[in-house]
């Protein structure tokens, strides 16, 4: 009877894990799961009316066994627009490619593949397949937060990473 008791716990013990992992949708927050991940960017009041900023991403990375602090895990533009903030990806939709403000500081530009886009993410000209990939912001306690996400390159769809 023993052994019939502690081979079911062994059982238990092994299966309860597997089946949380096989039925798993992924980490909360994590990229691709379709979850919010909400990061602290910077301070609304850092943010000059109407000018684009390019701030950093920055959180911590976790995987099934550690927890690394502080990584860059890319970079957005910001534009503050009254107390509200729009925010877009910083990285090029044609291949991947940084986009940076455009020269007359009312544009922005990829300088690898000559994509140009208006001020509100809209593509203009290039080989960029689709718009600036918009994300999701908002300001909490007078600090800027963006739902970080990456999107796959090359395509006319906009699809998470």
């Amino acid at each position: 009877m023993m052994v019939g008791v502690g081979g079911a716990l062994w059982t238990a013990a092994l299966l309860v894990p597997a089946g949380l992992f096989a039925t798993s949708t992924g980490t909360p927050g994590a990229q691709g799961s379709g979850k919010t991940r909400w990061i602290r960017v910077g301070r609304l009041d850092d943010l000059a009316a109407g000018e684009p900023k390019r701030l950093q991403i920055v959180a911590d990375e976790r995987d099934a066994y550690t927890v690394t602090k502080d990584q860059t895990l890319g970079s957005v533009w910001l534009m503050r627009e009254g107390n509200a903030v729009k925010a877009w990806s910083a990285v090029c939709p044609h291949l991947g490619c940084s986009v940076d403000l455009g020269s007359d500081k009312k544009s922005f530009s990829c300088p690898c593949h000559t994509s140009r886009f208006a001020i509100s993410g809209k593509a203009e000209s290039g080989p960029s397949p689709r718009d600036m990939d918009p994300l999701e912001a908002r300001v909490v306690d007078g600090f800027v937060e963006v739902d970080f996400r990456r999107f796959r390159t090359g395509i006319t769809e906009r699809k998470e990473a």
